[in-house]
């Protein structure tokens, strides 16, 4: 039986987070404008990011385990002669 081949790496794009509280607010407006164009705000409270933090963490496990699940029936269906190549 033929190994399906790895999906090529996940690629992510950089994110900027802001944190800006009402005593600098006026001034983060200004320079955020100046260097971005446009201003929009989403907002999330202490505890949603935490929950945003934890969501992240929780798919990190999940994934990881996926892969370990793989590499396990990977190696089930891989002949013995193949494996003692490998090492």
């Amino acid at each position: 039986m033929p190994l399906a081949t790895l999906p090529k790496p996940v690629q992510l794009n950089d994110v900027k987070i802001y944190v800006v509280n009402k005593d600098v607010l006026e001034e983060f407006t200004k320079e955020f404008i100046e260097e971005n164009g446009e201003l929009a705000f989403v907002a999330l409270s202490i505890k949603d990011y935490e929950n945003l933090a934890l969501n992240v963490a929780e798919l990190r496990r999940y994934i990881n385990q996926q892969k370990q699940i793989i590499i396990y029936y990977e190696k089930a269906v891989t002949p013995e002669k193949e494996l003692e190549n490998e090492r």
